[in-house]
């Protein structure tokens, strides 16, 4: 049988304090433990992110509308005017391009310049260009549930000198909405 004489005191002493320090320990972790508090029912929904366009200002589509179609004269612009809406609930950076391919056209494409101004001011490249890339629409971003009247502007240029009746390829121009993300502070 094992008896606690038997132990070097010194041992036995260290024992001990290690025993009052664990049961102290304890007892001092559960009188300084608070309460429970909590958030309750919290809810988290995604937001939308919806760009409308139209040819008024009442009736708008979320796919698209027919554009402009114009005769031109060499130095003289020809316009049409278009909507853009936020119908989502964030604010949206407005890009546009021609997805078109229109480098056969028998207008050439680089005798066409064609601006976008939705408010911000124009944005303009040849045609070419913008089949070739995409930009920022200016004035932006769109808040959600604004509306933008927009122009587009198209001339054919002062200098071209092709066969009357020629005409451009016919294209779409595409706009996109990306959710406007605030710089980080």
């Amino acid at each position: 049988m094992w008896s606690l004489k038997s132990i070097n005191p010194m041992v036995r002493a260290v024992g001990t304090m290690g025993a009052v320090a664990a049961l102290a320990g304890g007892i001092t972790y559960a009188s300084l433990q608070s309460n429970t508090v909590a958030l309750t029912n919290n809810t988290l929904v995604s937001a939308t992110a919806e760009l409308q366009i139209g040819s008024n200002a009442e009736a708008f589509s979320s796919t698209s509308v027919a554009g402009m179609n114009s005769t031109l004269t060499p130095g003289v612009p020809s316009s049409f005017t278009f909507y853009l809406k936020n119908n989502g609930g964030v604010p949206l950076n407005i890009t546009a391009n021609v997805p078109t391919i229109v480098s056969s056209s028998a207008v050439p494409a680089s005798q066409v310049s064609l601006s976008f101004d939705c408010g911000g001011g124009p944005v303009t490249f040849t045609l070419d260009a913008w089949a070739a890339g995409s930009a920022v629409i200016p004035g932006g971003p769109l808040t959600a549930g604004s509306t933008w009247t927009c122009t587009e502007k198209a001339t054919l240029s002062s200098g071209y000198s092709g066969a009357g009746g020629a005409a451009v390829t016919p294209y779409d121009v595409n706009f996109v909405g990306n959710q406007d993300v605030p710089a980080a502070t």
